[in-house]
């Protein structure tokens, strides 16, 4: 597509002349970043997968207290290199995407909270501060306990977990917690959600469906696509779930061997799109190859997506992927 190390070492210079460098390593980190974005973008004709990243980017960037002209002044950059470095073809999509994120810019886009307005926002809040605390045994018993009280699994994911994963990534983006935070908080969720299996398996008679879920290679944040696992499973499917950062290979012989109705992936960073489309291109190869839902974030923001990485259906949260897939089905 373009010559990646000439194109860095462009910015990096342009950027430098414009005295923007004050971090040699973390201004190529944020190039490098920057067209990881742009490149998955151009790859899947998407420019609202570059112009989202680009609003994502600055609220970070404003709440490290850099000033605009970092973010602006690398897009300019960037574009301006690769008008000179890369063939037309691909110079002028990489203009037309870095000059709608511009432009984008300029409209107002306040980071605003996730918790929202539902009958379990208080256990939602409560369960945050929790974690944010480190206080990972007080958070066990508050789901435990509201288990036993009656609420249901499905709420308990949809109502709390779900909400407060999304809220401590804006504390992170904004700068009020840190990566370490950001880590204890869903490693405390993951491990809850692991003893939560006994309330699963019982929420539904078992039928005769079966369910291969993973997240694509290079990816790590699985909690989505668990969630997807475990409703499955509270819809009487036997759900085999293989965790994050699956090797295609590995999953795709995996997926031969089974024979499974459904397979789900599951892709939250953007740069991680071509690992579907890749897996999806080995899952053709099989012989009788079941149907393929993919989601996660990437997913949501551009609403084709899921056709353009070859895709049979895509489903918007983990409640909803249930339905969706049995109306495919027809079951």
């Amino acid at each position: 597509m373009m010559d990646r190390n000439a194109v860095v070492g462009e910015v990096y210079r342009d950027l430098d002349e414009m005295g923007l460098v004050s971090d040699e390593e973390l201004c190529l980190q944020d190039i490098n970043y920057h067209l990881d974005y742009l490149e998955e973008a151009i790859l899947n004709s998407s420019p609202e997968l570059f112009s989202d990243y680009v609003l994502w980017a600055d609220v970070l960037l404003k709440n490290l207290g850099l000033p605009e002209e970092c973010l602006r002044g690398s897009l300019k950059s960037i574009e301006r290199a690769i008008m000179k470095l890369a063939d037309d073809e691909v110079a002028d999509k990489a203009s037309e995407y870095i000059s709608g994120a511009l432009k984008i810019l300029e409209t107002s886009h306040p980071s605003s909270g996730y918790l929202g307005d539902h009958p379990l926002r208080e256990l939602a809040e409560e369960y945050l501060r929790l974690v944010l605390n480190t206080e990972a045994r007080e958070a066990r018993e508050l789901i435990i306990s509201s288990l036993e009280s009656g609420i249901r699994v499905e709420d308990i994911y949809l109502q709390v977990f779900e909400p407060v994963q999304h809220e401590i990534g804006r504390l992170w983006q904004t700068n009020q917690i840190s990566v370490a935070h950001e880590h204890y908080a869903t490693s405390v969720t993951q491990s809850i959600m692991s003893e939560l299996y006994p309330y699963i398996y019982s929420a539904s008679e078992r039928r005769n469906l079966k369910l291969v879920a993973a997240c694509v290679n290079n990816e790590l944040h699985e909690i989505g696509i668990r969630m997807v696992s475990d409703f499955f499973e509270m819809n009487g499917w036997e759900s085999i779930y293989l965790g994050a950062n699956t090797p295609p290979e590995d999953f795709s012989g995996i997926v031969s061997d089974l024979k499974p109705d459904l397979v789900a992936l599951s892709a939250t960073m953007t740069f991680n799109v071509s690992h579907v489309r890749h897996i999806i291109e080995l899952l053709n190869e099989l012989e009788d190859r079941p149907p393929v839902m993919v989601g996660g974030y990437p997913f949501n923001v551009d609403i084709k997506l899921w056709k353009k990485v070859g895709a049979d259906l895509h489903a918007a949260d983990a409640s909803g992927a249930v339905k969706v897939a049995e109306e495919f089905l027809d079951i």
